[in-house]
């Protein structure tokens, strides 16, 4: 194997020997997905994640630790019952100022037939939920546009797996940043150095 991509971890779940990893094994790429949900510990508790946002963030200063140019994206769920206006902004600010993730996957909050939130009185109104996903994703966007300005000019491998609608071959570097180049069958399954 020339590249492992570990995607994805429960924050809970994530071990310090596994930072250790992405720090002294060079196969591994330089990318993790790890679920925040929330930047409110209030709000994390409702959700029952069983792991604070310090949690989360002292996980976050162990990562970087051992890897300072790692690229963290993250999941939000926006709108659980009970979020108010003050608890939303502690996640807008902790993801702005604090984590600053590459990528940001949004989902409003959708009730789930026999859940306790489900049962919640205090669910919150859906053009509230459409307000707080606009707000994150133009977050989302100026933070994912920072990451590739701070990765322009650097060389980077790049894994070509596949074309994309226009007919151009796509694939992806060890930080997760895509790559477009006119087609080319010979590059199709092999890591080429590629200058952002």
């Amino acid at each position: 194997l020339d590249r492992i991509r570990f995607m994805t971890s429960h924050p809970k779940d994530l071990s310090d020997r596994l930072i250790v990893a992405f720090g002294e094994c060079e196969k591994l790429c330089k990318y993790i997905h790890l679920p925040v949900q929330a930047g409110s510990s209030r709000v994390l508790e409702r959700m029952n994640r069983r792991y604070s946002r310090e949690d989360y963030l002292e996980l976050i200063r162990k990562l970087r630790a051992a890897v300072p140019d790692i690229a963290i994206s993250t999941d939000i769920i926006v709108g659980f019952p009970g979020e108010t206006d003050e608890l939303f902004m502690e996640t807008y600010v902790f993801l702005r100022d604090v984590i600053r993730p590459a990528f940001i996957h949004i989902f409003p909050y959708s009730k789930r037939a026999g859940t306790p939130a489900a049962e919640r009185k205090d669910q919150v109104q859906d053009c509230v939920k459409t307000k707080r996903v606009q707000m994150l994703e133009e977050l989302c966007s100026e933070l994912h546009q920072e990451f590739i300005e701070s990765n322009k000019g650097i060389s980077e491998k790049v894994l070509f797996e596949s074309t994309d609608r226009k007919g151009q071959m796509e694939g992806y570097t060890g930080n997760y940043i895509r790559i477009s180049r006119p087609y080319d069958p010979e590059l199709i399954g092999k890591i080429v150095d590629v200058v952002i």
